[in-house]
C-alpha cells in the first residue's frame, strides 16, 4: 500500500501500526535516492538495525559518536544513519555535503514532543527551507492532521496492523481482552502475598504455555532485576534488560530470546521504542515511569501517557515471528482493570508538552541561516510545530534574550552568531546550561559536574567530583558510586565530556584563554582516562590500563620514547601481552617523523650494548644521546688509548 501512494520529491507522513512495513518502505527510500539520503531516529539502536540491513546495497554510513564532535566534515557516503541530535549537528555545522543531501526519513517523529523535540523541529525548519524531501514515520500520532499541517506532506495512513494486538487486562483471574471480547481464565495461585505477582505468574505461564515469550515493563532498574529474579524461582527463564546492562551484554539477551534460551524479558523502557523483537506478549507489570529532578534525584514516578503507552505495547507481534500479538495490563482489582480500560485502550491523545525553549530553537535557525533578517526568521520559526502561533512581540523578546546572553548581533539588517552563540550551538549546550557557565568555578571539574547533563546521569551519588578526579588520573575509582553500572558511570563520563568540550569551546568564545587551555587538558583526561602526559598515549589507541603502565611502571612520558623504545624485550613483550602490534602502534608515529623510527632501529639493534659511532647517522646520535637513551664512555685499549664508545642502557 505504502509503495503504491509514495512519490519521489513529495513529503510523506506514514502513520501506521508496528509491524506494518513502515521500516521496510524507509530502506527502500534510502536505496532508491539520487542525491544523499538520511535516516534519524531516537535510538543509536534503530539507526543500526536499518544500517546492518542496507550496508551490503548502499555506500552506507552510519554513526554514533557524541554529537559535539566535528566528526562528518568529510562525509562521503551516500546514506547517513544517525540520531536525531547528531544529524541537527550536522546542519548546525553547515557541511558543504547538505546540498546533496536529497530525503530525510525521520522514525518515530512523535518524539518531537518530547524531550527530543529541539533536534526534530531543526531538522524540518531547515529541510523545508532547504527542498528536502520529508518523510516522518510514526504508530503513535497525537493528531495526524497537525502533523501533516507541519511538515507540509501528504499522509499515508492505515490503521489495521499486518499482525493483530490484542489489548488485554488481567486481574483476578481472568485475561480479558476487549478488542474481541475474549477472556482466559486463569488458574489461581496461593501463598503469594504480592497480589500483582499473584496475577503475573500464571499470566505468563499461559504464554508459555502456548510456546510464545513475553516482555514485561516494570517502573525502574531495580524491579526489573528483582522480578527477573522472582520469575527464575517460579521457573521462568527470565532475564532483565535495561539502560544500565552493557552492551554486549543486552545483545547476548536479545540473541538468547531469538533462539528461544529465554522466555521473559524484563524490562524498563530501555525495550520501548523501535527495535525489533520476536515478543509474543507485552505485559505492563506497572504503568509508571520516575521522575528525577534537575540532579538526578528520583522526586516520584508519573503515569504512562498514551503515546508511550502504545509505543512501548507496540513490541509485541511483530510479522515474521507472530500471527498475533498480546498486550496486557496486570491489575489487582475490575475496578482498576476498567480505569486502566479507559485511560490506555481509547484512541484520544493527550497533548505533550515539550521543554524545549524558543530560544534555543531560534539559536539553533540562526545557526544555519545566519545573515538573514528578523522577518525571514520569524517567518521560518512560524512553520514550527510548537511555535507556529509565535506573536511578533515573543518573536523579539527571545531575540533580545540572546542578544542580552551575547549569542547573537545584528549586523547590516541580518542576524549572525557571536563566537560565544556559535560555542554554545556547536556545543549542543542549551541556554539554560550557559546560565550555569556563567559562575564558573575556579575548578573547572566542579563546574562540569555541577551541570545538570552530569549530575542527572550520578543518580544521586554524591562522589561525583572524586569518581571522575580518579578517572581522568587513571586511578581506581571502584569503591565509589557503588549503585551506579558500569554502563551508569559510561553515561557520566560521556556527559562529563560533552560539558567539559563545551566548557572549553565556551571559555575560548569568551576570551579566556588560560582557562580555555585548561577546560581541554580536562575533556582530554576525561575522554581517555588517564593524566594529561597520558593523553599523546592514549591517542595511538592504547587503552587507559596500558597508558597507565607505560607512564607509571615504565617511565614512558611521551609517544616519541614509547616508539624509540617500543621494539627492546621489556616494551615488546609489555605491548604485545596487551594485545597490541608494536608496529601497528607507532606506524603513524614513524610516518610523521622519519628521525624517530630510526632512532628505534639503532636502539633495537644496540639495546644492552656498546657500539662504536661511526656507524651511526650523526645527527640521530646526537638526538639519542640528549633523550638520554644513549650514553657516551670512554673505554682505555690495551695499547692504553683511549676510544669514544656508546651504549644503551637496558630499561626496567
Amino acid at each position: 500500500m505504502f509503495e503504491e501512494k509514495y512519490e519521489e520529491g513529495k513529503n510523506f507522513l506514514i502513520s501506521a501500526p508496528t509491524g506494518s512495513g513502515k521500516t521496510y518502505l524507509a530502506k527502500e527510500i534510502l536505496l532508491k535516492a539520487k542525491g544523499i539520503s538520511v535516516y534519524v531516529s531516537p535510538l543509536k539502536a534503530l539507526s543500526r538495525e536499518v544500517y546492518e540491513d542496507i550496508r551490503d546495497k548502499r555506500d552506507t554510513k552510519y554513526v554514533d559518536s557524541d554529537v559535539y564532535e566535528d566528526d562528518l566534515r568529510s562525509f562521503k557516503s551516500k546514506t547517513l544513519l544517525s540520531t536525531y541530535e547528531k544529524f541537527d549537528s550536522s546542519i548546525r555545522h553547515k557541511y558543504g555535503w547538505l546540498r546533496k543531501v536529497e530525503v530525510v526519513i525521520i522514525d518515530e517523529i512523535h518524539n518531537v514532543e518530547s524531550d527530543r523535540g529541539l533536534a526534530i523541529e531543526n531538522i524540518v525548519l531547515w529541510a523545508k527551507k532547504n527542498g528536502v524531501q520529508i518523510i516522518g514515520l510514526s504508530a503513535t500520532l497525537p493528531s495526524v492532521k497537525n502533523y501533516a499541517n507541519w511538515l507540509k506532506a501528504e499522509v499515508i495512513e492505515y490503521n489495521k496492523r499486518a499482525v493483530p494486538l490484542h489489548e488485554c487486562i488481567a486481574y483476578p483471574y481472568v485475561i480479558r481482552c476487549y478488542d474481541n471480547d475474549f477472556t482466559i481464565p486463569l488458574e489461581p495461585l496461593n501463598g503469594i502475598r504480592s497480589e500483582k505477582l499473584e496475577i503475573l505468574i500464571p499470566t505468563l505461564r499461559y504464554i508459555i504455555k502456548q510456546g510464545k515469550n513475553a516482555l514485561v515493563f516494570v517502573r525502574s532498574r531495580k524491579s526489573a532485576e528483582s522480578l527477573a529474579e522472582t520469575l527464575r524461582k517460579f521457573g521462568f527463564n527470565a532475564s532483565h534488560y535495561h539502560s544500565g546492562v552493557p552492551l554486549e551484554e543486552r545483545r547476548q539477551i536479545v540473541e538468547m530470546l531469538k533462539k528461544g534460551e529465554i522466555n521473559v524479558v524484563v524490562s524498563t523502557t530501555a525495550l520501548g521504542q523501535g527495535v525489533n523483537l520476536p515478543v509474543y506478549a507485552t505485559i505492563f507489570y506497572d504503568t509508571v515511569l520516575p521522575e528525577s529532578d534537575e540532579k538526578g534525584n528520583l522526586k516520584g514516578w508519573r503515569d504512562l501517557n498514551l503515546m508511550e503507552f502504545k509505543q512501548m505495547a507496540g513490541r509485541a507481534g511483530r510479522p515474521g515471528f507472530d500471527k498475533e500479538g498480546m498486550s496486557i495490563i496486570i491489575s489487582t482489582s475490575m475496578r482498576k482493570a476498567e480505569e486502566f480500560r479507559r485511560k490506555y485502550f481509547s484512541s484520544s491523545y493527550e497533548e505533550e508538552k515539550s521543554t524545549y525553549s524558543l530560544d534555543d530553537l531560534s539559536l539553533g535557525v540562526i545557526s544555519w541561516r545566519e545573515g538573514y533578517s528578523k522577518e525571514d526568521l520569524h517567518s521560518i520559526l512560524k512553520c514550527s510545530l510548537k511555535f507556529n502561533k509565535i506573536t511578533e512581540e515573543e518573536f523579539l523578546k527571545s531575540l533580545n534574550t540572546l542578544k542580552e546572553v551575547n549569542l547573537i548581533e545584528e549586523d547590516g539588517g541580518g542576524i549572525f552568531l557571536t563566537p560565544l552563540g556559535k560555542a554554545v550551538s556547536l556545543s549542543y549546550i542549551d541556554i539554560s546550561l550557559l546560565k550555569g557557565f556563567q559562575i564558573i568555578s575556579s575548578d573547572l571539574l566542579t563546574t562540569v559536574v555541577s551541570s545538570n547533563a552530569v549530575a542527572q546521569e550520578l543518580r544521586g551519588c554524591k562522589c561525583g567530583r572524586e569518581l571522575l578526579k580518579r578517572w581522568s588520573n587513571g586511578e581506581d575509582f571502584s569503591s565509589l558510586c557503588k549503585n551506579l553500572s558500569a554502563k551508569d558511570i559510561n553515561e557520566v563520563i560521556s556527559n562529563a565530556r560533552w560539558i567539559s568540550f563545551a566548557l572549553y569551546r565556551v571559555l575560548k568564545a569568551l576570551g579566556k584563554n588560560d582557562e580555555a587551555k585548561e577546560a581541554l587538558k580536562l575533556y582530554y583526561q576525561i575522554k581517555y582516562g588517564v593524566p594529561f602526559e597520558g593523553v599523546r598515549l592514549a591517542k595511538l589507541g592504547l587503552d587507559r590500563g596500558t597508558v597507565m603502565k607505560l607512564l607509571v611502571d615504565k617511565k614512558i612520558k611521551d609517544e616519541k620514547e614509547l616508539c624509540i623504545k617500543i621494539f627492546t624485550p621489556p616494551l615488546k613483550i609489555l605491548i604485545k601481552e596487551r594485545g597490541y602490534d608494536p608496529a601497528g602502534v607507532c606506524r603513524e608515529v614513524y610516518s610523521k617523523d622519519l628521525d624517530v623510527y630510526e632512532m628505534a632501529r639503532v636502539v633495537t639493534k644496540y639495546y644492552g650494548k656498546e657500539f662504536e659511532g661511526k656507524k651511526i647517522d650523526k645527527e640521530i646520535l646526537e638526538k639519542l644521546i640528549s633523550l638520554g637513551i644513549v650514553e657516551k664512555r670512554v673505554r682505555k685499549e690495551k695499547d692504553g688509548n683511549e676510544k669514544i664508545v656508546y651504549f644503551i642502557q637496558p630499561f626496567s
